[in-house]
């Protein structure tokens, strides 16, 4: 290799999804010569997510630490990748999913840990969310000031787009095997035969990480979970002013007036009948609101999607180097939230060797110690 190469290594990353797309744009400032390989952009899992941004949800401290940097970091990512400050909202969130006694001691928790986090009384909730029937309302709930929301598929393509003006190639095709010489993987190859070398290889492919990785003898422990999520057709009226995760359904509204709705925010089993279970759930949401005649009118089912998020056996990310010298892994739940972190430390650590501390919590090799 020259000494050129080693000054700009090049660097495939496979998947544009929101994960692979903050990776990508990350390894350009980084000065590397950046490929994603993709067959969508987008993904498959990230435009069926709640995309809720937060750090909370009964998380340990450590993984409620490492979502609060990511929320940070997509305020910067704002910054820097034009028209995402469009699609995102801090609007807060409000939550009323859990027995009260459940609710009291997550707040303490919660605000023990220095998150923005406190009870709100059925007034308030009103008063912030008036479209909403008061048959709904609990006596009480919380309120969490710092959360928000990214139309997460829309900001993987402005990242992408924004890695391409900075010098990124974008390959639209589905990568077929991974290809591992001298104990080191050096490219891909793809579904229609072509390999394309490289110096380090990012895995961000939710689920399909899985059989890439067998490809070169590493087992994932990753499965896919079904999540569906209803979504209305736009409505020009603002319904919700945030998010509300209630103890019926989880909904906010889109950037461009849809509600959209899950069981939980990771969407609810689609069931043997989805179609069945997406209309009994679309019917649940439309009782979470009281409306005027014209507005109740406007609010109707447009479809479902169901989603699969790729999910590590222990539900925490696997992050970092994955045993193997020139490849990295990027597969996770949660990817919304985390993306703008993960491929902040990443680029660093492939680049500059600069490992992140919170990585070490997050490798694949902890699944080999826990089988020990």
């Amino acid at each position: 290799m020259s000494s050129q190469a080693r000054a700009k290594p090049h660097i495939i990353v496979i998947g544009a999804g929101v994960v692979g797309a903050s990776v990508g744009w990350n390894l350009t400032l980084q000065n590397a010569d950046v490929t994603i390989v993709a067959s969508d952009i987008g993904g498959t899992a990230t435009p069926n997510s709640f995309s809720w941004l937060n750090a909370s949800w009964r998380n340990p401290k450590s993984y409620y630490d490492f979502r609060r940097r990511s929320m940070a970091a997509w305020k910067r990512l704002a910054e820097e990748v034009p028209g995402l400050r469009d699609i995102m909202q801090w609007c807060g969130s409000l939550e009323w999913d859990m027995p009260p006694e459940e609710l009291a001691e997550y707040e303490r928790k919660q605000r023990v840990w220095g998150y923005d986090i406190r009870r709100a009384e059925r007034s308030e909730i009103h008063e912030r969310e008036p479209c909403l029937s008061s048959d709904v309302l609990p006596e009480w709930g919380l309120r969490i000031g710092e959360e928000g929301f990214v139309e997460a598929a829309d900001a993987a393509s402005l990242m992408v787009a924004d890695a391409q003006t900075r010098g990124a190639q974008l390959v639209p095709a589905t990568v077929n095997v991974l290809v591992k010489e001298d104990g080191r993987v050096k490219g891909v190859v793809l579904t229609t035969g072509e390999k394309l070398s490289a110096d380090h290889v990012v895995l961000a492919a939710g689920i399909g990480s899985t059989q890439l990785c067998a490809s070169v003898d590493i087992t994932l422990p990753v499965t896919g979970e079904a999540g569906l999520l209803v979504h209305s057709k736009p409505i020009a009226k603002r319904l919700l002013n945030g998010l509300v995760l209630s103890s019926g359904p989880h909904m906010r509204q889109t950037a461009k007036g849809r509600i959209l709705a899950g069981a939980g925010f990771a969407g609810g089993d689609p069931g043997e009948d989805p179609q069945k279970t997406a209309e009994e759930l679309f019917a649940r949401v439309r009782g979470m609101f009281s409306l005027e005649a014209g507005d109740a009118n406007a609010l109707q089912l447009d479809c479902f999607t169901i989603g699969q998020r790729p999910m590590p056996q222990d539900r925490l990310p696997i992050l970092g180097a994955s045993g193997l010298e020139g490849l990295s892994l990027a597969v996770m739940h949660s990817g919304v939230t985390l993306a703008a972190i993960v491929g902040e430390v990443l680029a660093d650590e492939i680049v500059n060797g600069r490992k992140d501390p919170a990585l070490g919590d997050y490798a694949l090799d902890r699944f080999a110690s826990a089988s020990l």
